[in-house]
């Protein structure tokens, strides 16, 4: 998705595996990035759940975490308009395509239109269920930054991030609380943004004197994860939904070791050029695979495969990871300012449109 680890890397990181000298991406966290789209498609295609041990605290708090691991303030305004550039533009582009792809299945099918298209304003309801995240990690963004311009210091920002996040959440399981856009989203999310924005401060994604330890580190951390799983009874936190199951503080503590041994994993892993590439483009996959998926389990259908098949799932996530993937250097050169490939929206742009009204308004007057 966007989290884009496009940087001035120092010298530091030439040594990184995975990470080219004066390449400028971080390039094994393109392929965690990849893993972990490909862990989406598989869960929506039903190949995977969240009896599947630790997937759910994988999944989302990965993402919000390389979202904070990346975190700069450019300067308010500016930072919003980065992240506005980076998820909304987006999340509106694919959110109409995909509209216009279940007007067009529905009216072929016979069937009514029962979603309207602003439903995701004020509930958690959309076409494309997947471009919540787009939603939630604006959110996530807009409120680390209110947190982090008001805090004196790092402490401060861990300790406001915490009480916002967890409090928030359980604020919004409890009252049954909802706020628009899936504002409340991205709040109950803010302690994993946080946590990126911590590890950012150590040398996690540079080559360092501990990297001979990442695999013991990783394996510790991963079975921390496993026995808060089965000791919490798969304790499960949907932030789109935001329901918060029995058990939810070994949820975030299983996430936290499990996101940060996934990271130890794929520095070690380096470079995969197949998952690096969909990594890189993400944001494309996320923004496609929920309609293609659509496509493909009606034509399976049509050519007589049953969902009760054993080979069901796995047929309906390797099309759509595959088409999904192909669909990348379509998008990406036809639309570039719609997925996050060059801003739609400059700084520039805006103010000479402040200007021109101005003029406007000096000519009126």
């Amino acid at each position: 998705m966007n989290n884009s680890p496009d940087r001035v890397l120092s010298g530091k990181s030439d040594g990184l595996p995975g990470c080219g000298a004066g390449s400028g991406r971080i390039k094994f966290v393109d392929t965690a990035k990849g893993i972990c789209i490909l862990l989406v498609v598989m869960y929506h295609a039903g190949l995977v759940d969240n009896d599947t041990p630790c997937l759910s605290m994988l999944r989302m708090p990965f993402y919000f975490t390389l979202s904070g691991l990346f975190f700069k303030d450019y300067g308010g305004f500016r930072t919003i308009l980065k992240k506005v550039n980076r998820l909304l533009v987006p999340f509106v582009f694919f959110y109409t395509l995909s509209y216009l792809s279940f007007i067009a299945t529905r009216i072929m099918a016979g069937q009514e239109v029962e979603i309207p298209f602003f439903a995701f304003v004020t509930s958690k309801e959309m076409v494309n269920v997947a471009l919540w995240f787009l939603l939630a990690l604006f959110w996530a963004n807009v409120c680390f930054l209110m947190i982090y311009k008001a805090s004196a210091n790092r402490y401060m920002t861990v300790l406001l991030s915490l009480a916002v996040g967890i409090g928030g959440m359980i604020c919004f399981d409890h009252y049954a609380v909802r706020l628009p856009l899936f504002i409340d989203s991205g709040i109950a999310a803010v302690p994993f943004y946080c946590l990126g924005y911590m590890l950012k401060s150590t040398d996690i994604l540079y080559s360092n004197r501990y990297d001979r330890y990442a695999l013991p580190a990783a394996a510790v951390l991963v079975a921390a994860a496993v026995l808060c799983f089965f000791l919490g009874d798969r304790p499960y936190v949907s932030f789109r939904t935001l329901y918060i199951g029995e058990g939810f503080q070994l949820y975030y503590v299983g996430a936290i070791s499990v996101v940060i041994a996934f990271i130890l994993l794929c520095k070690k892993a380096g470079d995969v050029a197949g998952l690096r590439y969909a990594g890189r483009y993400s944001l494309i996959v996320l923004g496609v695979h929920v309609a293609v998926m659509s496509v493909v389990t009606r034509g399976l259908e049509f050519s007589g495969v049953s969902p009760d098949d054993g080979y069901y799932s796995l047929a309906v996530f390797l099309l759509t990871a595959t088409l999904s993937i192909a669909m990348i250097p379509v998008l990406k050169r036809l639309f570039p300012r719609f997925t996050a490939q060059r801003d739609l929206i400059t700084g520039d742009m805006l103010r000479r449109l402040g200007y021109g009204r101005s003029e406007c308004r000096g000519v009126d007057g």
